[in-house]
């Protein structure tokens, strides 16, 4: 719950920030899907493979790293999947536009799309630890 945020050291601020920068990296990736930025091409649905990846992306944290210590090949490999998953969350986009499947315009959303989210996920990680900190 909210209050329970607060008291973790997530302010009001802090939560409605984020909530807005995630709607906001979501209707990107809607745009990226629906605006036709080519009209040979067409608007279509195969940007939106982009969010599979953010849903995928601490999945490998999550699940190797558990009850292992910070050294083990466990988690090293851990890091190593959550890797190709963020990089294959920006160069999807790309091999779809190099093969004209969608528009570059489309994929340039879908990019931004990602770093919003990104950014957003390494913001709230970031106040978090400086609310921890002091």
């Amino acid at each position: 719950s909210i209050k329970e945020d607060i008291k973790m050291g997530l302010s009001g601020t802090a939560i409605g920030v984020t909530v807005l920068l995630a709607f906001a990296s979501i209707l990107l990736s809607i745009l990226a899907c629906v605006v036709d930025t080519n009209t040979e091409i067409g608007g279509n649905w195969w940007p939106m493979f982009v969010v599979a990846t953010w849903a995928l992306a601490p999945f490998p944290v999550i699940i190797l790293s558990k009850g292992a210590d910070g050294g083990s090949m466990a988690t090293y490999w851990a890091y190593f999947t959550t890797g190709w998953i963020f990089a294959a969350s920006f160069g999807i986009p790309a091999i779809l536009a190099r093969s004209s499947v969608i528009a570059v315009g489309n994929a340039v959303m879908s990019i931004l799309a990602s770093l919003t989210f990104y950014g957003t996920v390494t913001g709230v990680q970031w106040y978090q630890a400086r609310e921890a900190s002091w």
